[in-house]
């Protein structure tokens, strides 16, 4: 009996493999090819990036504060509406006035917390802008003149790989070494 079933078992065998294939096949998937990334550290921007950042960071600015100051025209009867004529400062003083101006007795909380969230919007954006003007001041540039050259370490790929982390206290984890 042994003698017939001996044809049968690498049919069988090969009908497992098949079948496995067919309900599993993101096992049989190659992984994408990785783009390798090159970082030249010795390149900077060329000198006219400045220019653009630093009216990007104005403009910025400019933009959030003419925002403030139109409200502050359209509601002058809103609390700390006269702060906000205050480029930069104006809105964080404004948030200390928050609340429900004295003659209006349609005042809500959804109102007062909205105007809080618009003014402190208002702020960080006039902040935000002077902060990118900063950056476009101290930004440093490639000298108009000189051409670009490359680093030794500019064909240096990122390798990173899963680590075990064991404590002497019982602490067990996972971390990622690195090398780039």
């Amino acid at each position: 009996m042994l003698e017939a079933l001996r044809p049968i078992r690498p049919r069988v065998a090969c009908a497992v493999a098949l079948l496995s294939c067919c309900l599993w096949p993101d096992l049989a998937k190659a992984d994408e090819p990785v783009r390798v990334t090159v970082y030249d550290p010795g390149a900077y921007p060329p000198p006219s990036t400045r220019w653009g950042l630093l009216a990007l960071g104005v403009g910025s600015s400019m933009a959030w504060y003419g925002g403030g100051l139109a409200c502050s025209y359209l509601w002058p009867d809103a609390p700390g509406a006269n702060d906000l004529r205050v480029p930069v400062a104006g809105p964080w003083m404004a948030l200390a006035d928050t609340g429900c101006a004295d003659g209006d007795p349609d005042c809500s909380t959804f109102m007062v917390v909205t105007r809080a969230i618009l003014t402190t919007m208002n702020g960080l954006g006039q902040l935000g802008g002077l902060v990118i003007t900063g950056e476009a001041l101290f930004l440093p540039t490639a000298s108009a003149g000189a051409p670009r050259q490359r680093s030794s370490t500019a064909t240096s790929t990122l390798r990173l790989r899963p680590m075990p982390i064991v404590t002497p206290h019982g602490g067990a984890g996972l971390g990622v070494l690195g090398q780039f």
